[in-house]
């Protein structure tokens, strides 16, 4: 299984359906397995702990939980999904009347096939509610006075969070990292899509011979992870962040897009944009959390102000549903998402100042420059643009961004200047 896509979708086959929440032994599995495969450290906090002004969620071990009909034929079972039980349900064993029974149940009559995901007591710390999510088709059936119910659950502080922290070092401490969450069960697209990107993307960066930055991939449950790794991580190497990326839906089938850190003016956030500008058609493009919110309000949040961007692609139908399931991903939009990512480290890893070592326009056609404008006039006018920006204090990317043209362009044209002797290079800094 030597290609990107088949290790993708082998990782998302084996662990989507598992009962991913903050703390139990399913993200275990998880977190055991990356383990495995990269040499990473891992961050364990207790149950209970606090990290910044959160609380390490409860660990949820579920043994049984069904809701049956008096002749015990089972409505709705964890066992079949695990969206079923509502997460942190603590247990309930009893005979139930329809109309207590109601309090009880999540169903979504826009969408009557799909059992909806009721998530919100996991980010309760003290949360004490039970309950099963069915489709609303099934919601319609349950015409009997009475009801079985069977939750056999522990909801305690014998467990731990456990955040994945690698960190590839490069010859510049400057460090860029990589998150995606791991928790949301019985989805794909929504969480474990994005783990499978991000591991791939950290294939890729460990196999370069050289790395001017550094990088580091952070993975574990939403918010928690972050709250988790900005607390016990050392301020120092808090101080060499110079920037994240938050991966997201990727595969839902929806366009590709992105979001801008709080900052909106980062050396990130301005690859990223010239990336998607002219690798990326019809995609979005929103402010700050105005995309997909996750993790990145941590970072970008008060204390730490690391400008943190959004990737990812848009919410589809399925969002929060069990339609979000293994055999709808669209796999392509992985290996897209993937090459995406690599566009973007290039632009950060090959960026540089070009200092002009000459004075007035160049005289193209005598280093072999032009551009004839009845071919490409806007490459043409390129070329002359760049020549004026160059200063000797803009890179590449700074003068990409003010033309709006592509990088790779600029880059291009720049290192011709440096082999022809006409430009020399100066390394660009966060």
């Amino acid at each position: 299984m030597d290609q990107p896509l088949d290790r993708m979708r082998e990782f998302v086959r084996r662990f989507w359906k598992l009962n991913r929440t903050a703390v139990n032994e399913d993200s275990d599995r998880l977190v055991n397995d990356i383990r495995q495969k990269v040499d990473c450290n891992i961050i364990e906090l207790p149950s209970g702990s606090e990290c910044l002004t959160w609380l390490v969620p409860k660990r949820w071990h579920v043994r049984e939980g069904y809701l049956a009909r008096l002749n015990g034929t089972r409505i709705v079972d964890f066992q079949d999904n695990p969206l079923h039980l509502w997460t942190h349900s603590i247990p309930f064993k009893g005979t139930i009347k329809r109309q207590d029974l109601e309090g009880h149940l999540y169903h979504d009559a826009k969408n009557p096939q799909w059992v909806p995901y009721h998530y919100r007591n996991g980010y309760r710390y003290d949360a004490r509610e039970w309950g099963f999510s069915l489709s609303h088709e099934v919601y319609k059936t349950l015409s009997e006075d009475e009801y079985i119910v069977r939750i056999d659950t522990d909801v305690d502080d014998e467990g731990s969070l456990k955040v994945i922290d690698y960190w590839l070092k490069g010859e510049q401490p400057d460090t860029i990292f990589v998150a995606a969450h791991t928790c949301h069960p019985g989805q794909a697209t929504d969480g474990l899509t994005n783990v499978a990107v991000a591991l791939e993307l950290f294939h890729y960066l460990k196999s370069l011979d050289f790395r001017r930055n550094s990088y580091r991939l952070i993975l574990g449950p939403e918010y928690f992870a972050a709250a988790a790794f900005l607390s016990r991580t050392p301020q120092s190497e808090i101080d060499v962040l110079r920037g994240g990326i938050f991966l997201d839906m990727f595969g839902s089938g929806e366009p590709f897009g992105f979001q801008f850190s709080y900052n909106g003016n980062s050396r990130l956030d301005r690859a990223v944009a010239n990336v998607f500008s002219h690798h990326v058609r019809n995609h979005i493009r929103r402010p700050y959390r105005k995309f997909l919110g996750n993790d990145e309000m941590f970072y970008n949040g008060p204390g730490f102000l690391i400008p943190t961007v959004g990737i990812g692609c848009d919410l589809h139908a399925a969002y929060h549903f069990s339609k979000d399931d293994f055999d709808s991903v669209n796999w392509h939009q992985l290996t897209k998402g993937l090459e995406l990512c690599k566009k973007i480290i290039e632009v950060l890893e090959t960026d540089f100042i070009p200092v002009p070592q000459f004075r007035g326009p160049l005289y193209l056609s005598r280093f072999d420059l032009y551009i004839d404008p009845k071919v490409d006039r806007k490459g043409y006018d390129g070329l002359e643009h760049i020549q004026i920006l160059m200063n000797g204090n803009r890179s590449c990317l700074d003068i990409a961004q003010e033309l709006d043209i592509n990088f790779f362009f600029v880059r291009s044209f720049c290192e011709k200047l440096l082999e022809k002797q006409l430009a020399e290079r100066k390394p660009a800094e966060f």
